[in-house]
């Protein structure tokens, strides 16, 4: 399941340990499930003005959802605190991109569909201070349509800064972006046939790239867990998951099956 495999990847960025400015949507679940992987110790840093030292009872449905993470907080400050001071201090910034183009930009102008009804937003909020200070940074794209990554994005809400090294992982694979481009990673997952199409349209290298890493099935569980709890508090792209996976109206359970 490339959604599964996908989070298990974008959760190894956090167990590289660290301190880890967290943005909303794949992130927070990203780092839901690296809490219950192997790896090196970790905090996630949010926006909000929080420094959360281990896993929340529940899964915080946006990074000011205090209630969700008020147990896991280690420190607390102000949202000037963290964007100001703290996330140039970050090991590295992790946020989604849901449209991205080769430079590593974001356009966070609109969610949904590209005509009506849509909803606009003013912009990426923190996020535009948090990718410029970043010294590494980190994209999510969990999307299923690989047209979303641009030759340039049509608004840029938030863009790395000259020194920034940036990565994006996707569903198909993982690129390194920037001046020049590459694919580093290929995942053998439905759709990537299209997305090296849409690479090569794009003028990006895939020759070379390595295969993706096998995933443990441990990993594969607790990903499903992830997402299944996410689907119950509310997030869309969860659900949909648990959907693909086993079928309308039958989440994943612990053992991968269905309830």
């Amino acid at each position: 399941m490339s959604v599964v495999d996908f989070l298990i990847r974008a959760a190894g960025e956090f167990r590289r340990g660290g301190y880890v400015f967290t943005g909303f949507h794949w992130p927070v679940l990203a780092a839901r499930l690296a809490h219950h992987l192997p790896g090196e110790p970790f905090a996630e840093v949010y926006e909000a003005g929080a420094v959360c030292d281990g896993p929340a009872t529940t899964v915080a449905t946006s990074t000011t959802d205090y209630p969700a993470y008020a147990d896991a907080v280690g420190w607390r400050g102000t949202s000037a605190d963290v964007l100001l001071c703290l996330v140039a201090r970050c090991d590295r910034v992790v946020l989604d991109a849901a449209n991205v183009d080769l430079a590593g930009r974001i356009n966070a102008s609109m969610i949904g569909v590209g005509r009506p009804p849509k909803v606009r937003l003013a912009g990426g909020g923190g996020a535009a201070d948090a990718a410029a200070a970043a010294r590494e940074l980190v994209l999510l794209h969990g999307g299923a349509d690989p047209a979303r990554l641009a030759d340039r994005v049509q608004h840029v809400t938030a863009a790395p800064g000259p020194a920034t090294s940036v990565r994006l992982h996707t569903r198909w694979g993982t690129l390194h972006l920037g001046t020049r481009p590459r694919l580093v990673e290929l995942v053998d997952t439905a759709g990537t046939a299209e997305f090296l199409h849409r690479l090569t349209e794009l003028g990006v290298p895939v020759d070379g790239a390595r295969p993706a890493a096998p995933v443990a099935p441990a990993a594969r569980r607790a990903a499903r867990r992830t997402l299944t709890e996410a689907a119950r508090r509310g997030y869309r792209v969860a659900r949909q998951a648990s959907t693909d996976q086993t079928g309308p109206g039958h989440p994943v359970t612990d053992d991968g099956g269905q309830r």
